[in-house]
């Protein structure tokens, strides 16, 4: 079984904290199937613009947008970073760790975490506490069934 994630977002749609999902999806001999979608948030309001991607603090670049890159890779197993504000918990690395979009952008040190910030972030994917606890056990499953990293597919609209 082929195991991805996707999320999807609508570039500043209205005021506040546009937010998208993020969903968990494998395909196997039973065909396609979604199996958990959370709601999710990249950068903070007022920084979902199309194209803002390519600017630091804005929202998490498409792979499509970067030159070589077919997809983000997740880890199923989380770096704690207690210390850190805006993550105050676990964070579930993205890589490559720095990326160069197609109009020159530097991009980089990207996760899936908790919003420890009220609310948004710097260009990560964040969830509610509840959301992310849910989003926990999943990854857990994963990585006991020794799957440690998974694609993420990225897409606005």
């Amino acid at each position: 079984m082929y195991h991805f994630l996707m999320f999807s977002a609508h570039f500043d749609r209205d005021k506040g904290l546009d937010q998208g999902r993020l969903r968990l999806c494998s395909i196997g001999a039973n065909g396609p199937q979604s199996h958990k979608i959370w709601i999710a948030a990249t950068s903070t309001a007022g920084k979902q613009q199309p194209e803002g991607f390519h600017k630091r603090n804005h929202m998490l670049p498409p792979e499509y947008r970067i030159p070589g890159l077919p997809a983000w890779t997740v880890h199923t197993r989380p770096i704690a970073l207690p210390h850190v504000p805006g993550v105050q918990g676990n964070f579930y690395k993205l890589t490559p760790f720095e990326v160069t979009t197609d109009q020159g952008g530097k991009r980089g040190d990207f996760g899936v975490h908790w919003d420890g910030n009220t609310p948004g972030s710097a260009g990560c994917i964040v969830m509610s506490k509840r959301r992310f606890d849910i989003f926990q056990e999943e990854m857990e499953k994963l990585e006991e069934q020794d799957i440690f990293e998974i694609p993420l597919f990225v897409t606005y609209s």
